[in-house]
């Protein structure tokens, strides 16, 4: 039989009554059910089931009926995101999707628990959700697939429960589950489920118990998302840009809201005219957009204002200065060292840095500030060099400024950075500490001098008294945050890095200090809040 003629037959009769279908075409649903979820031949080999095939073909959803769409029981639409998620839940252990609303993941993600539950023995699926409610709800949607799907694959169900739903057969189960302190402990799975996982209170906790189950076993861990502003220092979002930098393990997924047919800037316009005020909660329309229907990666992830540091509008506008570094310098490898503005005699300059481990996490940061100008002249903004190394690039680039004063962070590679600047030779550096202020080689950052360094740069940065080339070094600013649950701490976000604007804010503070042929340079003062 031709598929096309086989596919006709199976329609003819697959969504009919269990009771009116007749014995000859209950041998092909039998097929068509094998086709689906897989089955043992005479042999004892199994053959697994098709997910795509079932999905596109009889997985249905629930869709509440309004003014101007009926709703009720309505196919799974393969769009093309949808295929793409569908992609990765067959072949990835751990999926971060950070998503538009109402693009149908959630959806999905229930019918892939549904299949599997029904597909394979033994099977558990964990939902965490961000409370009881919400935990009820996506279960509900299984069960909802479960029921929409063809009454011939309605396999037998324990009784229904609003946390639990156990399937007879197979004997694998689909616990849902509040984001509860000790949520998941005691529990094995085949793989767990964070729907909403940003509204998660205690997801690290959840996340920290429940992913070594599935670990011995090669399950599956589920982040699914819908950005929130106020809530970017969390776990979900760690996951999400841990595995778009390569460094977790996590396949990340962005789907902004033009995935979904028919949305476009006619629709965004028209959505965000019509948002009612009890939706924005103290937000303005255009952050209610930004967080529900994103258009990119950026937008979803940027800090409300009420908790970023630095004035979005300000960096945006700064982003259309930033430039490419020049070449032709000898002896410099100008694929470390950025040179934006070469030096000019009768301009006057600080140097400052903040050395990391070097091993591909936190960037090891030096930068020349034309005190005059409060541009960045050229800077160093790299996550692979050593301590040693970013000593030696360093002073390659500060003999082409006559040396400038260097303040470089005393933390434990600090020193490393600092001896082996001694080693080479250089001899302008800036001190700190004893009686006079005076006597130790670097600057310190403790929670005094971090109050200095946050106090004179944000509003530096956001009244445009600085300009910075460096696009890279320059987003990092939009990460700095103030956290809500540390008594407003200013740092970046998780995940995130903050050595360039701290080390721009450490030459900021001690711009005062350079010495001309004359005496003490006075630049600008700094604004403040």
């Amino acid at each position: 039989m031709q598929e096309t003629e086989y596919i006709k037959l199976i329609d003819s009769c697959i969504w009919e009554p269990v009771e009116n279908i007749t014995q000859e075409y209950s041998k092909y649903i039998q097929i068509e059910y094998n086709r689906c979820f897989g089955y043992c031949d005479q042999r004892g080999i199994w053959h697994k089931g098709d997910f795509l095939y079932w999905l596109s073909r009889y997985a249905r959803l629930n869709q509440a009926p309004t003014l101007m769409n009926p709703g009720g029981v309505i196919p799974f639409i393969m769009w093309p995101h949808t295929l793409e998620i569908a992609q990765n839940l067959m072949t990835q252990y751990l999926i971060s999707i950070l998503k538009s609303r109402q693009i149908g993941a959630s959806w999905e993600v229930s019918a892939w628990c549904e299949w599997n539950g029904q597909a394979f023995k033994a099977d558990k699926t964990l939902l965490f959700s961000k409370g009881e409610l919400e935990a009820t709800e996506l279960l509900n949607k299984c069960y909802a697939i479960h029921a929409n799907q063809p009454p011939s694959f309605q396999v037998a169900l324990d009784s229904r429960s609003s946390t639990k739903m156990s399937f007879k057969v197979t004997g694998s189960v689909i616990q849902a589950l509040p984001s509860t302190e000790n949520a998941g402990m005691s529990f094995q799975a085949s793989r767990i489920v964070a729907d909403e996982h940003i509204e998660h209170e205690y997801a690290a906790k959840n996340y920290m118990a429940a992913k070594p189950t599935i670990d011995s076993g090669g399950g599956q861990f589920i982040s699914i998302f819908t950005s929130n502003e106020d809530k970017l220092d969390s776990l979900a979002v760690e996951l999400f840009l841990g595995g778009r930098e390569g460094k977790n393990g996590f396949k990340s997924l962005f789907f902004p809201y033009t995935v979904r047919p028919g949305r476009d800037d006619n629709w965004y316009e028209k959505t965000k005219q019509s948002i009612p005020e009890s939706e924005l909660q103290g937000i303005t329309p255009d952050m209610y957009m930004a967080r529900n229907y994103p258009k990119s990666i950026e937008e979803a992830l940027s800090p409300s204002k009420t908790i970023a540091v630095f004035d979005k509008n300000v960096l945006d506008s700064m982003m259309g200065q930033t430039e490419n570094p020049k070449d032709g310098f000898p002896d410099i490898d100008s694929h470390i060292v950025h040179i934006y503005r070469p030096y000019t005699i009768g301009e006057y300059y600080v140097a400052a840095s903040d050395t990391s481990h070097g091993v591909g996490k936190d960037y090891n940061t030096t930068l020349i500030l034309n005190v005059k100008t409060g541009a960045v002249v050229a800077d160093i903004y790299d996550n692979k060099l050593s301590p040693e190394e970013l000593a030696y690039h360093s002073v390659k680039l500060l003999k082409l400024y006559n040396s400038p004063i260097w303040f470089i962070e005393d933390n434990d590679w600090g020193r490393v950075t600092i001896t082996t600047a001694q080693n080479l030779g250089y001899k302008n550096f800036g001190r700190y500490g004893g009686k006079d202020k005076n006597d130790k080689i670097g600057w310190h950052t403790d929670e005094r001098t971090r109050t200095d360094i946050w106090g004179s740069l944000i509003p530096a940065v956001n009244n445009r008294q600085i300009v910075i080339y460096n696009k890279e070094g320059l987003k990092s600013l939009y990460d700095i945050i103030r956290q809500a649950d540390e008594n407003g701490r200013i740092e970046a976000m998780s995940n995130r890095h903050d050595d360039y604007a701290m080390t721009l804010g450490i030459a900021w503070c001690n711009k005062d200090k350079v010495q001309t042929s004359v005496g003490a340079f006075t630049p600008l003062k700094s604004l403040t809040f």
